[in-house]
């Protein structure tokens, strides 16, 4: 990005986000953003500027310099797109011998691990029921 560009992108965020945004030192702040953002893209960094527009607080650099604005929303799949997931899972169902003895092993060593966890649980209900009981019996 130019100096300019950067001075404009500036410019924009301050008067979207006016009063959140304030520039008390404008040649500083452009000197610090200009570092950083030399080696971006404008068309890229306007992008992300103009998704963040919905959020109410101004953006910072890490938002305009990361490939894609985090929506959480975004990651939530619709119903629709997990019916044709399921669909697409089970129109490949047939998996390789190899395939299916892995996802067996993995499946023990879950198996193993929530036995393991669950053995720690009881023995420390165990020990936290001792430790009760031996209180009351001490009279403490």
């Amino acid at each position: 990005m130019e100096r300019r560009q950067i001075a404009e992108l500036l410019d924009s965020i301050q008067s979207i986000y006016p009063g959140k945004f304030v520039v008390q030192e404008p040649t500083r702040l452009l000197d610090s953003w200009e570092r950083i953002l030399q080696k971006h893209d404008f068309e890229k960094i306007m992008r992300n500027c103009d998704r963040h527009l919905e959020s109410s607080v101004s953006p910072t650099i890490t938002d305009l310099v990361k490939k894609r604005t985090l929506d959480r929303m975004d990651s939530i799949p619709s119903v629709d797109k997990t019916l044709e997931y399921l669909r697409l899972i089970e129109s490949n169902s047939e998996i390789s011998e190899e395939a299916a003895h892995s996802n067996e092993e993995t499946k023990a060593q879950i198996r193993n691990i929530l036995k393991g966890l669950h053995q720690l649980r009881s023995s420390s209900f165990s020990i936290v029921s001792f430790s009760c009981t031996f209180n009351r019996v001490e009279g403490k």
